[in-house]
């Protein structure tokens, strides 16, 4: 066969080259191609192979030499179409009218649905609204404002057209075979690229609606047009539609979900946004989802606000660890004295509420053990207790362990921060033992954490609420060290809102036994006999230690008896001491103040200042004088200052400076239970 020429006729120098190299691949150089630049008479060429029938308009080519090019679209250009809406609106922007409609049919007989609108130079056709745009040829005839473009590449030949010049030439019709079937193997390997892809979306989706339905955040997703399109299964159980949820999809949310709609002047989403939605309040977060800068849709995201306290809770419960929950419970306080169970009805009316509460009491009297008993009667319950002891927190750690630090806030700190006693006792009860002992500083921190209800972590930036419960405790008078000017006055009226006054052993000594006993049971497995004498000792003591020494001089004595009975000689130390301080206290003491004065009116005198210890507190001749009338012994203020001298001689009482009182010394709380001995005995 003699070498062929092909005149190759195209609308551009880009169009001709893509024919060119294509009818070369397939002819190799059996055949002449040549530009309708380089001819000057179509009697020139054996045929003409035009791109279209517009652009040889006015030519005049015998039908036996003309073939009008039929096109294809580039397979490996598919894929980036088939990520566009299936309805989406957009311009197909040709050089020509007739190949913009051209690739319209192609892509239409591709399956492809869009509504699709031809563009071309001189279109007068409008675009308003139209922002996505397909071309096959010449970026440089986009229009302005096109947000997603997608370029299918410039149109090669369809096979068809290679077997038609084939025959026409007289070529080989199997090569055009060959042809066909690469052809055919490009679209079977795009297919075979399009399956894995969508395999892997079919994946992605099911792991993504297994991620959906795990969480616990409620999810509702709307396309660009504010339709709704997934719902999670949270959704449905916070809102309660499980039954309605289908029904909803597709739906426009301004209808059926106002609420969810992105609220204007928010169209860049919002966050923490709290909405009331029928009983409920949700915290909502609302999340365009943009590609490629452009908006698809919004991802609305909400939790019941009750719900996320309840997870809150939980973290603080997880943080505060083993060991900070409430361990003794109201069961646990022993004793059956009517001062002691006028003690504990004062202690349940208090657990009833949720005000702040002030423990007074001496030195072991337990006030710990009353703090644990109010929260576990309390509606708090539930919630954690934690205890801080400020007579044991040294200033520099106080400031952190209260309200915690951000990582890296100060040499030492941890990398992540530490959370503080008041984070940590959200929604349960902060117990401030030893308060008369915080520092100035540390009074204006609590009075500052008190009034507002937040705290912030040192080397923080955010605030945190806070709901706590606050018990404090102290064995001194606040009273007395606002009037020295060593505790806040606001801060002390903070705290003194429901007083609870906790009775010194002295004042419920019918406990004693019952104590003894429970404290026995601790210490040994055995039965153990306690002799009269020893009792009696037990009874007659002061107990300046209270319950704390109490247990201490039973964990001894179990320690150092003599098979399975305590006798005197198993007391400690500090009873001997009491009874030669009593034999020399009689052989003096007590008949100098009988010289003195009437012995009543000093008892009045001791009894009244030992009543004022209970309370915490010191007191003036003033209130010496009104008691001494109640117990029915006139005295002027002139006598019960000689006597307080002489008493404060013996040293059975201290006198502070002027205006703040006096208290009874532990030698005068054993002078008063000698006077009340000797007065039985005289009776």
């Amino acid at each position: 066969m003699d070498k062929r020429t092909l005149l190759v006729v195209a609308k551009d120098h880009r169009t001709h080259t893509v024919f060119a190299n294509q009818i070369h691949d397939y002819f190799q150089n059996r055949i002449t191609i040549l530009h309708e630049s380089k001819v000057s008479n179509t009697d020139e060429v054996d045929f003409v192979l035009a791109s279209s029938a517009k652009v040889i308009e006015g030519w005049k080519i015998p039908s036996e030499k003309l073939i009008i090019a039929r096109r294809a679209i580039n397979i490996a250009k598919m894929e980036e179409l088939v990520t566009l809406p299936a309805d989406v609106r957009c311009l197909v922007v040709n050089n020509m009218l007739e190949t913009s409609y051209e690739t319209i049919e192609l892509l239409r007989n591709l399956g492809f649905q869009f509504d699709m609108v031809p563009y071309y130079p001189g279109c007068k056709q409008p675009i308003d609204g139209i922002y996505t745009a397909i071309y096959a040829e010449g970026a440089e005839l986009l229009p302005r404002g096109m947000q997603k473009v997608v370029n299918i590449g410039i149109r090669p030949l369809d096979v068809s057209t290679i077997i038609e010049l084939a025959v026409r030439l007289n070529a080989n019709v199997d090569r055009a075979n060959l042809y066909s079937a690469r052809y055919l193997r490009e679209i079977i390997e795009h297919n075979k690229r399009f399956f894995r892809t969508l395999n892997q979306m079919k994946e992605l989706n099911k792991h993504l609606d297994t991620i959906l339905n795990t969480v616990h955040e409620g999810i509702i997703t709307t396309d660009p047009n504010q339709t709704i399109i997934q719902i999670n299964q949270a959704a449905k159980n916070i809102l309660g539609i499980s039954g309605l949820s289908k029904e909803l999809i597709g739906k426009p949310v301004d209808e059926v979900l106002p609420w969810l709609a992105l609220p204007e002047g928010k169209e860049q989403g919002e966050v923490n946004r709290v909405q009331a939605v029928n009983h409920l309040n949700l915290v909502v977060n609302n999340i365009p989802i943009t590609l490629e800068d452009e908006k698809i849709g919004v991802v609305t995201a909400f939790q019941d606000v009750t719900n996320l306290q309840k997870v809150e809770q939980e973290v603080r419960k997880e943080l505060q660890g083993k060991g900070l929950s409430s361990k003794y419970t109201i069961k646990d306080i022993i004793g059956k004295s009517e001062r002691l169970t006028s003690t504990l009805d004062v202690l349940q009316k208090i657990s009833a509420t949720d005000k702040t509460v002030l423990i007074l009491g001496e030195n072991g009297t337990g006030k710990e053990l009353f703090a644990h008993s109010i929260h576990s009667l309390s509606k708090r319950r539930n919630g954690p207790f934690l205890p801080v002891n400020f007579a044991g927190l040294p200033e520099s750690l106080a400031e952190s362990e209260l309200f915690g630090y951000e990582g890296g806030s100060f040499t030492g700190a941890k990398k992540n921060g530490k959370p503080g006693l008041f984070e940590l006792a959200h929604n349960g009860t902060l117990f401030l033992d030893e308060i008369g002992d915080a520092s100035p500083s540390l009074q204006a921190l609590l009075l500052r954490v008190l009034q507002e209800k937040q705290v912030m972590r040192i080397g923080g930036q955010q605030i945190i609420p806070i709901d706590v419960r606050i018990i404090a405790a102290t064995n001194r008078s606040l009273k007395d060290l606002v009037e020295e000017g060593k505790f806040r006055q606001d801060l002390y009226y903070r705290l003194f809102v429901l007083p609870l006054r906790v009775p010194s052993l002295r004042e419920r000594r019918e406990d004693i036994p019952l104590l003894i006993e429970h404290f026995v049971k601790e210490n040994t497995v055995i039965k153990v006999n306690i002799e009269p004498a020893v009792m009696h000792r037990m009874l007659t003591y002061d107990w300046p230690g209270n319950i704390r020494e109490l247990n201490s001089v039973v964990q001894y004595m179990t320690s150092v008896m003599s098979g399975n009975t305590i006798t005197e000689l198993d007391l400690p130390e500090q009873f001997r001491e009491v009874e030669q301080q009593l034999h020399k206290t009689k052989k003096g003491d007590l008949e100098e103040l009988e010289a003195k004065g009437e012995l009543f009116s000093f008892f009045v005198i001791l009894e009244c200042l030992e009543q004022a210890k209970s309370r915490l507190e010191c007191v003036g001749r003033g209130k010496i004088v009104e008691f001494a009338l109640r117990k029915g012994v006139p005295i002027t203020d002139q006598q019960v200052r000689h006597r307080m001298d002489s008493l404060k001689d013996l040293g059975y009482i201290y006198s502070g400076r002027r205006g703040q009182g006096s208290r009874i010394t532990d030698k005068g709380l054993h002078m008063l239970s000698m006077m009340k001995q000797t007065m039985e005995l005289r009776a």
